[in-house]
């Protein structure tokens, strides 16, 4: 056992401790203070394992990049945990027989309860980090566990021989053939859905648990690494956590679509496939898998000390710089529950007095509310660019990927040769924002937008004053809009719903003899120009400018993800240090209340209020939107993201103001220049 006597000097007339955390007035006069920090080389808070098993074998993993791979790893599954969900929400309305409000609950649970416990718990988290951080982690586990438990009690459909076959016999869809056009819904029993509703609190608690699970590990997290790696280091640790973080969305993607191509059972009836209307996929698997790695993960990471060994060199860094002091981090370190219940109100205080961190986390909302236009981003590529949304999730998700990595790595790279002062970081971040702004735009730069026939202009020969979709050419076709079956009329590049809307009589096939090979042109179309149409949309796909509006995207995300480190390192560094995991919680709170939660609401309706064509079911009851304005939707897509930034590079290049200027000798100490700047550092290591 050794014992390490550290001696801190600080000479009280030059020091500015982190004065964007409090005020801090100096006394030229102050004398000379010394703290005397005995510390134990104590094998219970700086080696690895749980209680009093520590054994040596396990020092290998005790690293810094060790444990932030393995906190990424956790995040990447919780990532994917909720990920999942978006895909699966077809499935899972028609297995559990739920509506648009119910899915809406389910996706909302998280947030709402993860606002509760940021707030919560956040104070709480500021003392054994890693034991909240495991904590977290396990309840994560049990929010995948609760909704794949349904499958055990759920029923599913037996296959129906009797379904709904649609008929191939002749061409389908045209005016006044009904019986041969679109046909009845699939007749299946869907009783077995409604026996499986009971089954959806299941999946609120899942969700609401989520919530809660997830906030401990975002608050305690990045504030632990903050504790193992200096600040010219943190900018690249930050980084690689948050790309193996963000790898979960297009890893949830690709996963939930796989599982979904699998029975629900895992063993199908003979005859059963995925084009059957009674298949249902193995939507389970993507909350099974997420619980049993984040499980294993959670042994690992609660494995990890208080503090790693690296800590020291750490705080010695942080007392030089003077962003804390020995004393203070001892008090942070040993603070008891009741200790910090105590300080609830006093921290709760000088969060809300502290001006510059109020502009960042509520910059950070607006950031979140736009961020919430991400969810659509698939649907206007594919809306905007003409194309299918397996193809278009792949480019997104590629894309992105590229952009944010690129990102990230070069802002992490910045930070790792330079060691600036967080001023001048949350300027950095602040430029980023208003610079990467400009590129949002890029969905601008789209296709030209197809004309479609009673909906943009009047149908031929009619005697309407403004266009109808149902007019005297079509009326008495019984068309419907369940599906489209998009048809052009080459003479003129008008698109119409279908060759039912387009009042066609008749059609040929690619070849008469086989009824399989597609249909040629409909002619006798009474609601067009030239009389025939062809099957598919007018217009071709534009690859050149698809191309062009991808790379000012990617452009865009990879400067504003440049500034990400500097955003994480500021808020370590706006409050004092025994506040960073309240500061954490209280970012978390905002940006949920006035980002992540009303996001689906303003984007849902922006893009709802630009349809122009909705689906009506067989049953009269209103569907999604098949065609949309996108003039109108693009200019209030774009244009209320782009506002949004603005306001939030406002509200940072106000914090950036507001945050005390540092002195020279600040800056001194930040650039590693000894001298004159008040202090003098003995350390001398006794064995024992």
């Amino acid at each position: 056992m050794s014992s390490n006597k550290v001696k801190f000097s600080i000479d009280s007339s030059k020091v500015h401790h982190n004065r964007a955390a409090q005020d801090f007035s100096t006394d030229p006069e102050a004398p000379k203070m010394t703290y005397e920090v005995e510390e134990k080389d104590d094998r219970k808070t700086s080696q690895m394992g749980v209680f009093g098993w520590r054994p040596r074998f396990l020092e290998c993993l005790n690293q810094p990049v060790i444990f932030v791979v393995f906190f990424g790893i956790g995040n990447l599954f919780t990532v994917m945990s909720f990920g999942v969900l978006s895909v699966y929400l077809t499935t899972l309305e028609k297995t559990f027989n739920l509506n648009s409000k119910e899915t809406g609950v389910i996706l909302l649970g998280n947030d709402i309860s993860g606002l509760f416990a940021s707030l919560i718990l956040a104070n709480y988290c500021s003392s054994k980090k890693i034991r909240w951080i495991a904590i977290g982690m396990f309840a994560v586990v049990l929010s995948c566990l609760l909704p794949a438990m349904a499958t055990l009690f759920a029923e599913y459909p037996e296959m129906n021989k009797d379904a709904f076959v649609p008929s191939m016999e002749g061409i389908r869809g045209l005016c006044d053939l009904s019986e041969k056009g679109f046909g009845p819904p699939p007749q299946t029993d869907g009783s077995y859905a409604v026996r499986n509703h009971g089954l959806f609190w299941l999946f609120v608690a899942g969700s609401l648990v989520l919530g809660i699970g997830g906030s401990p590990p975002g608050i305690a997290g990045p504030t632990y690494m903050d504790e193992m790696y200096t600040q010219k280091e943190f900018g690249i640790a930050i980084s690689l956590l948050y790309i193996i973080t963000f790898v979960g969305f297009p890893i949830s993607v690709l996963f939930a679509g796989a599982s979904l191509d699998m029975y629900v059972t895992l063993d199908p009836p003979e005859g059963m496939n995925p084009s059957r209307p009674e298949w249902v996929g193995a939507w389970w698997l993507g909350f099974l898998v997420p619980a049993v790695v984040i499980f294993f993960v959670s042994f690992i990471v609660m494995l990890f000390p208080t503090q790693m060994p690296a800590a020291k060199r750490v705080l010695s860094d942080k007392i030089k710089k003077g962003i804390t002091t020995a004393v203070e981090k001892k008090n942070e370190l040993h603070r008891s529950i009741l200790d910090i219940t105590r300080d609830t109100i006093p921290v709760a205080k000088r969060i809300l007095k502290n001006k510059s961190l109020n502009c960042l986390v509520f910059g950070d909302a607006l950031v979140f509310l736009q961020i919430g236009s991400i969810s659509y981003l698939p649907k206007m590529y594919a809306i905007a660019f003409r194309l299918g949304f397996s193809e278009v999730g792949t480019v997104i998700g590629v894309t992105n990927v590229v952009a944010f990595v690129l990102g990230l790595v070069l802002g992490g790279a910045i930070m790792r040769i330079k060691d600036w002062h967080p001023k001048k970081l949350l300027l950095i971040y602040a430029v980023a924002v208003l610079v990467s702004t400009p590129f949002t735009a890029s969905l601008f730069y789209r296709c030209d937008s197809n004309t479609v026939g009673g909906v943009d202009i009047i149908y031929p020969n009619s005697n309407a004053s403004t266009p109808a979709f149902l007019d005297t050419c079509n009326e008495d076709c019984k068309c419907n809009t369940v599906f489209p079956s998009f048809v052009c009329d080459t003479s003129d590049q008008t698109t119409y719903f279908s060759q039912c809307h387009a009042g066609c009589l008749g059609g040929e096939l690619n070849d008469p003899a086989d009824i399989k090979s597609g249909v040629k042109e409909y002619s006798e179309c009474g609601c067009t120009a030239g009389k025939t149409v062809v099957p598919g949309e007018c217009g071709s796909r534009c690859q050149t400018r698809l191309y062009i509006s991808l790379t000012l995207s990617v452009i865009g995300t990879m400067i504003n993800f440049s500034g990400y480190a500097a955003h994480a390192t500021v808020y370590q560094r706006v409050v004092g240090e025994v506040d960073r995991t309240v500061a954490q919680g209280w970012r978390q709170f905002i940006t949920r209340v006035l980002g992540t939660l009303p996001a689906p609401i303003l984007f849902g309706y922006i893009i709802d209020n630009a349809c122009t064509i909705w689906r009506t079911n067989f049953d009269g009851k209103q569907g999604n939107c098949w065609v949309y304005d996108l003039d109108s939707l693009l200019v209030w897509f774009v244009w209320v993201q782009i506002i949004l930034r603005i306001g939030s590079s406002i509200l940072y290049f106000a914090g950036w103001y507001l945050y005390p200027e540092p002195t020279q000798e600040e800056l001194e100490r930040y650039e590693g220049r000894a001298g004159s700047n008040g202090y003098e550092m003995e350390r001398t290591d006794l064995k024992s």
